[in-house]
């Protein structure tokens, strides 16, 4: 399959960009056999009953038509068309049963093809021009009742004078990742809103009531990241690395981990995303890889500065030792 990439200018800008896809088929010599070319003749064939016509109707000589149905042939090892006689043309051409399939099959594939193409465009170049970048859910609508006092409480509780969920944010880069806060609490959609920060309200309580109303927040996204807002040591750095890991791999599931221990945040890509919006319960995206290995195969890691990067906070304690943390840090 050969491929080639067409972008327009606009303004003088790189902007209007869009991904361009010629699937052929290609024999062991490295030369074509089979592509958009031969595919149409030969549905024009199947319309028009005659491969004169068909090359007529396509502006081609019909020796050049002889000829890719020709090379065609000797490449797939059968006949395309049969001679039809009769008629009140004289007869002429009919595809064969074969051909029909060549045809179908080519379609498929033409068709996947130019998905996995827009898939790829929209991962590796989001953030580019005017291809918008990928998503990021913050995870702020737990009530944190082990940490005490009110319903989501400690997201806004001071670490080194730095409430919580905000040393959680500044890790989000927002030349990378358009970032949407889901919460159920009006304190952090103060601090969201003290921050310049967009923040939409849950339906729910459920975890994947947060994760749907993040998703549908941003709309259409080649990939997402989600991030739980109790994570304040996560370093942008880091981010960074997981962002890079999808450019490099677009289907990949990537998670931020130390030592082997795969961890939050996860970045699912595009493919992935309508079977998150689609679960119920209190469930993240751990249950969709669990028993599914295609999908457990896509999963890649990427090691974190510190095992303090994958710490959250759950009650006053584990506040007071990343406290200790960042005076450690300097």
């Amino acid at each position: 399959m050969a491929s080639k990439g067409a972008a327009g200018e606009k303004d003088g800008g790189a902007r209007g960009m869009r991904p361009d896809l010629r699937a052929y088929l290609l024999g062991d010599d490295g030369h074509r056999v089979f592509g958009p070319g031969p595919v149409e003749l030969l549905e024009r064939v199947g319309e028009l009953g005659s491969l004169r016509a068909a090359a007529i109707d396509m502006g081609m000589a019909y020796t050049k038509a002889t000829r890719l149905v020709h090379d065609a042939e000797r490449a797939f090892g059968f006949a395309l068309t049969e001679r039809t006689v009769g008629g009140s043309g004289g007869g002429g051409s009919k595809l064969t049963a074969e051909a029909r399939e060549l045809i179908e099959r080519y379609r498929a594939f033409e068709r996947t093809s130019r998905w996995a193409l827009s898939a790829a465009y929209e991962t590796c170049f989001s953030g580019f021009a005017d291809v918008a970048r990928l998503g990021c859910v913050v995870m702020a609508s737990g009530e944190g009742a082990r940490f005490g006092g009110a319903p989501g409480e400690k997201l806004v509780a001071p670490l080194a004078g730095t409430a919580v969920l905000e040393r959680t944010l500044a890790a989000l880069p927002a030349d990378l990742l358009d970032v949407v806060v889901v919460t159920r609490w009006d304190a952090v959609e103060g601090l969201c809103e003290r921050l310049g920060v967009r923040c939409v309200r849950a339906t729910g309580p459920l975890k994947s009531d947060t994760m749907r109303a993040g998703l549908e927040a941003l709309g259409h996204r080649a990939g997402c990241l989600f991030v739980t807002g109790d994570q304040p040591l996560l370093s942008e750095r880091s981010v960074r690395a997981l962002v890079a890991e999808l450019v490099r791999e677009p289907t990949a599931i990537v998670r931020l981990g130390w030592r082997g221990r795969a961890a939050n945040p996860v970045l699912w890509p595009n493919d992935t995303l309508a079977a998150l919006a689609r679960l119920e319960g209190d469930t993240g995206g751990r249950v969709l890889l669990d028993g599914h290995a295609e999908l457990e195969g896509r999963v890649r890691t990427v090691e974190a500065a510190d095992e303090w990067e994958l710490a959250d906070v759950d009650t006053p304690e584990d506040l007071a030792r990343l406290e200790g943390a960042l005076a450690e840090r300097g």
